[in-house]
């Protein structure tokens, strides 16, 4: 119903596990389809869908957790478990196959209204070719600039709009310019 009743683009996700799933997506008008789990259990699979889908249809949606070392390890199964998987290792095996767009979001910061991990952005917008999509903890405007300025393609925004603290209006006109 929702890609049948808007103009606007649409990725979906949430429990992709099967090319099936990705088809059914697609062919039902998803712009792009969001895999999370997945892509980290099972990245050959994963890996043949960007191949043969194309690098613009799919997304992967990676959650980190950052230990006191600085490993940026990826959770899967809702953050519920951690793979071991660092995200720079996952995404040496994605980038050969021409991946594009990587929704980032650190766990320790997401819904907290603290503030984004500018750093962890800034350092994944240095692999060439990725798109990133920020997440977790962005609580205002500044922030959203920042993020626009050093490139990011987009950013995800939950508590900060359902508490007003950024403008919905104002945060897509800075993204529109």
């Amino acid at each position: 119903k929702l890609l049948a009743n808007t103009k606007a683009p649409v990725q979906i996700g949430g429990g992709v596990r099967t090319e099936q799933d990705v088809i059914d997506l697609l062919d039902a008008g998803a712009n792009r389809v969001v895999i999370g789990s997945t892509a980290v259990k099972d990245p050959a699979t994963v890996a043949g869908w960007v191949e043969k889908y194309g690098a613009d249809k799919i997304v992967l949606a990676l959650d980190v957790n950052i230990d006191a070392e600085g490993n940026r390890k990826i959770a899967v199964a809702g953050w519920q478990e951690d793979s071991g998987v660092t995200i720079e290792a996952l995404l040496a095996h994605y980038l050969p196959v021409g991946l594009k767009h990587v929704l980032c979001t650190d766990i320790s910061r997401d819904g907290t209204m603290q503030g984004t991990n500018m750093d962890l952005y800034r350092e994944l917008l240095q692999i060439s070719g990725l798109e990133i999509t920020a997440s977790g903890g962005i609580a205002r405007m500044e922030e959203l600039a920042e993020l626009q300025a050093m490139g990011c393609h987009a950013a995800i925004l939950g508590k900060s709009i359902y508490t007003g603290a950024i403008d919905l209006k104002q945060a897509v006109a800075l993204y529109q310019e």
